[in-house]
């Protein structure tokens, strides 16, 4: 919290992947055990909630709809599963597109209902038709759930992927160049003169950030801790709020994928 507050007194309303939140740390030597945590830009990630439709956003709940079915393409993945989701949690039982609701989860082995209303974990996505373990594993790392329906890519820190969901027309080419370059935008209208592209989508990213994911595991003898909690920075005066913690989440060191890769 201290790290994210001074970040934004030093920099104002620019992230990027150079500052200390976003280093890999090596493990903190504890009595009898270790400590380690790191942090992630939740504005790096394709929020999930983004893809509902408002009576006040119909048109951006559409666009961004479109979007997620851009970065299900891109990574090989089946586009309906964007309409499954949208039916998970939009507020009405009308199947959309390719979509499901509660008639044909409730015929199911297991049956349940759809959640109708945003998400607040993006392991929801398990709980969708045809989801399977590969699937998940592959979308993942690039998507998150936030607490408001609103998209807002940070492109300082987001993968190249979920840039490229933004706008189809993005090349294979141009998502490699992202993926090499530093990536030290200041203002929107350095990515948009570097990225044309990406013109059109000054509404979905921008070079700040809002949310962020602090994981923890803690070690002592052999009790072992692991935390996961999602902070608020609020991009006008800086201070910080702590919406969620969960100890569901499995810890996936950075420090050491770094040094072997990753993790199985």
């Amino acid at each position: 919290r201290q790290i994210l507050r001074q970040e934004w007194l030093d920099t104002g309303a620019v992230d990027n992947l150079t500052e200390i939140w976003a280093q890999p740390l090596p493990p903190l030597d504890v009595d009898e055990g270790f400590l380690e945590i790191q942090v992630r830009d939740l504005n790096a990630c394709f929020n999930l909630n983004a893809v509902a439709s408002t009576a006040t956003a119909q048109q951006a709940g559409r666009i961004n709809l479109s979007r997620f079915k851009t970065l299900l393409r891109n990574l090989n993945l089946p586009e309906p599963v964007a309409d499954v989701w949208l039916d998970w949690i939009d507020p009405d039982q009308e199947v959309g597109g390719f979509g499901a609701e509660d008639s044909e989860y409730l015929l199911g082995e297991f049956a349940h209902r759809t959640g109708d209303q945003l998400a607040s974990h993006v392991s929801e996505l398990r709980m969708l038709r045809d989801m399977n373990s590969e699937v998940y594993a592959v979308i993942e790392p690039y998507v998150c759930v936030l607490p408001n329906d609103q998209l807002r890519i940070n492109v300082n820190t987001a993968d190249p992927q979920v840039i490229a969901a933004l706008n189809p027309s993005i090349s294979a080419a141009q998502i490699e160049g992202i993926a090499m370059s530093e990536r030290l935008y200041s203002d929107v209208n350095q990515v948009t003169a570097e990225i044309p592209e990406l013109a059109a989508a000054t509404d979905a990213f921008g070079v700040a950030s809002e949310f962020f994911e602090i994981q923890i595991r803690a070690q002592v003898d052999d009790a072992l801790v692991e935390l996961s909690s999602t902070l608020h920075r609020n991009p006008n005066d800086g201070t910080i709020t702590l919406l969620t913690r969960d100890f569901g989440k499995a810890f996936r060191s950075k420090f050491l994928e770094e040094l072997t890769g990753p993790e199985e």
